[in-house]
Order: C-alpha cells, then sequence, then structure tokens
C-alpha cells in the first residue's frame, strides 16, 4: 500500500487537508499516489501551486515514473500570485479585473518614478526631496522607484489593512492585535503617496489592488452556493516554506467548493511554535509589561529556548509563522480518516556511538 494512503478511503469531498513531513520525499510520495487514486476528469487540469520551476519539475519527474501516475500531462503548475490573480478573476469577473494589476511592482515602478518627480516640493515630502536634491541622472529616483513599488507590493499582501486605512485618509498603521497606532510623522509620507497612487491610477481599475480584491473574493467566495465551472476542484498546495495570511484565507474560503490538500515541509515533529533564539531571551526578560512575580517564571531560559538547535530558532521563523498560521485554519478531524496518516515524520539518523558530533547534533533538535 502506497505510503500514507488508505485504498478504503472514498473520493475526498472539498475540504481543507495539512499534510506534514520532514521529508519532501514522503510529501511527494503521497500527493503522487494521492492524484493517481484520485483522478480528475480527462482533459481537467491537476493545479499545483509551487514556489519554483525547480520544485514543479521534480514532480513532473515523480508523476511520469512507473510508480506513479505513469505519465505527466493535463497538470498546471502556479505560483502562488498567481493563481490567486487568476482565481480573483474567475470569481469577480475578468471583465472588470485585468491580466495584469496596475499596482504590480513593474507597472508601478514607473508610475512612482514619474509621481515622485512632482512630488518633491509638496507638503510632507521633506525626506524624498532631501534624498532627491542631488540627482541630476534621475539614478536615485530610479533606485526609490524600485524600492517603493517593492513595498508596496508586500503591503498588498501582508498589510492590507494599511493600505486600506491610507486609502481612506487614517494616518494609522495596526498592530499584531489589529488595533490601530498613529502613523510616525516621519512617515506619513507613504500614506500619502499611496492616495496619491490610487488618484492617478484610471478610475475603471483603481479598486484592483492585491488588498482591494481580496476583500471583495472572501466576501463573493463565501456566499457562492455552488462551485463556478472555471473554479478547480483540486488544488495542491506542495512544499511551500512559507505563505502570507492573505494566501491561506483564500484557500480556506474555497475549501468550501474545492479540495485543497497542503503538503508541508515541516522541521519538526513537535510543538516549536514558542521557541526562541538565545538572542531574543534578553529582551523577553526585560520586556515593560512582565512583573516581578512572572519574571522568574519567564525569564527560565530553558522553559523558553527548550534546548533546540540554534538553527531552527533563528532560521525558522517565517516558517513557523506560516505553520502557525496553517493551524488556526486545520481541522485534522475532519480529514484524518482519508489518510493512514497525516504526519509523516522519519528519523533521519539512528543513535550510535560512531554518530559524528555534527550528526547527533542534528538528531537532537530536528526530528
Amino acid at each position: 500500500m502506497p505510503y500514507g494512503i488508505d485504498r478504503k478511503t472514498a473520493e475526498l469531498p472539498p475540504g481543507f487537508s495539512v499534510i506534514h513531513s520532514n521529508r519532501m520525499e514522503n510529501l511527494r510520495n503521497i500527493a503522487v499516489q494521492w492524484v493517481l487514486k484520485h483522478p480528475l476528469a480527462p482533459l481537467e487540469n491537476e493545479v499545483f501551486i509551487v514556489q519554483s520551476n525547480g520544485m514543479a519539475q521534480w514532480l513532473k519527474l515523480a508523476l511520469a515514473e512507473n510508480d506513479g501516475c505513469g505519465i505527466s500531462a493535463a497538470i498546471s503548475f502556479q505560483l502562488p500570485a498567481r493563481f490567486l490573480w487568476e482565481t480573483y478573476r474567475t470569481l469577480l469577473g475578468s471583465e472588470g479585473i485585468p491580466q495584469e494589476s496596475p499596482y504590480e511592482r513593474e507597472p508601478l515602478k514607473w508610475r512612482l518614478m514619474r509621481l515622485l518627480q512632482g512630488v518633491s516640493n509638496e507638503k510632507g515630502f521633506s525626506s524624498i526631496a532631501r534624498f532627491l536634491s542631488d540627482d541630476p541622472d534621475s539614478i536615485k529616483r530610479y533606485q526609490l522607484a524600485c524600492r517603493l513599488s517593492e513595498l508596496y507590493d508586500q503591503y498588498q499582501v501582508y498589510r492590507a489593512d494599511w493600505l486600506e486605512d491610507w486609502a481612506l485618509g487614517r494616518d494609522q498603521i495596526r498592530n499584531a492585535q489589529r488595533k490601530p497606532d498613529p502613523l510616525p510623522s516621519d512617515q506619513r509620507w507613504q500614506a500619502e503617496l499611496w492616495r496619491l497612487i490610487q488618484s492617478d491610477v484610471p478610475t475603471s481599475k483603481r479598486n484592483t489592488s492585491r488588498s482591494s480584491l481580496h476583500r471583495q473574493f472572501l466576501k463573493a467566495a463565501r456566499s457562492l452556493s455552488e462551485r463556478p465551472r472555471k473554479l478547480p476542484r483540486r488544488v495542491i498546495i506542495f512544499g511551500i516554506s512559507t505563505l502570507p495570511e492573505q494566501m491561506l484565507e483564500a484557500m480556506h474560503a474555497l475549501s468550501e467548493h474545492t479540495q485543497i490538500l497542503f503538503f508541508v515541509h515541516n522541521p519538526c515533529r513537535y510543538y516549536w511554535e514558542d521557541i526562541l533564539e538565545e538572542r531574543s531571551l534578553p529582551l523577553v526578560e526585560q520586556a515593560p509589561h512582565v512583573t516581578d512575580s512572572e519574571r522568574v517564571e519567564i525569564t527560565h531560559r530553558e522553559s523558553l529556548h527548550h534546548d533546540v538547535n540554534p538553527l531552527l530558532a533563528s532560521w525558522g521563523k517565517q516558517g513557523r509563522d506560516y505553520i502557525s498560521l496553517l493551524h488556526g485554519y486545520d481541522r485534522p478531524e475532519a480529514y484524518r480518516k482519508n489518510f493512514s496518516e497525516i504526519e509523516l515524520f522519519d528519523d533521519f539518523i539512528e543513535e550510535n556511538k560512531n554518530a559524528t558530533l555534527l550528526c547527533r547534533f542534528s538528531r537532537r533538535s530536528w526530528i
């Protein structure tokens, strides 16, 4: 029986399923066997969301192997941002949403290049004026436009609530608890520049930023009574190390009508979302909100650091946050019966006297 697959399981209905493993090979095997056991209709594309073309090629080869599907065809490999944009167009209507957003990084760069030329003398843009004061060849203006286009592109994905407030004239930012804080005076030009960008975009395309469309998409997805014909019946998100909450919200909304499968590369079988890297411990110890009675417990370094590999604590931040967000949407009891296992963790190294220090160090911390 293929690893992790229960052959007595019926077709998986629309839903949200998450498989964890510390080996990409295990994730690949179960993904291939799931596709083999639950084939879609002829001429219907299988949709994989991956983070690179290399990952797509690796999966294609596995699907084409004799012990896989025997052939790799009718498969659409997409990057997360492109898939999400096309899904917005499918659900909200392609007539009012262009194939390429005017707020995408590349077109936004040239729009900013033009806008920055005119804002230097305006009130509130003194810092930009100083930066561009000695720029005869417009090199600084181009570099700043590139940097700001990247920044606003990231805001659309990770800080959509900020952009929504700025568009409404509220110069504020929201913290992790969604509570608004005033935008620092030396940063208010960012909010004003976003309003200038929006006013410069043609009226018909003004509300097509990712942050604006995402809000419309969630509302439309939650009101669906059935799956639109152009929406895929199954989407497999494979091996991606981190995704923004915006993407997870969209996948969860789609799971009411589409089979959503997450194959997550998780380096540790145990709960590791609360571990801290060594350099963060003094900051926690000195936190101003901690009382003296609490400080004794909080500053117990073993309980905070858990004696883990420092690489996992320092390099795993993005993955840790991603897995933490994923847990908020995951309901294993709804799909556990469809799989023999949903946590496929292997021990890479057996404990023995001849193991090197690096091997023992890795085994203690990563499995």
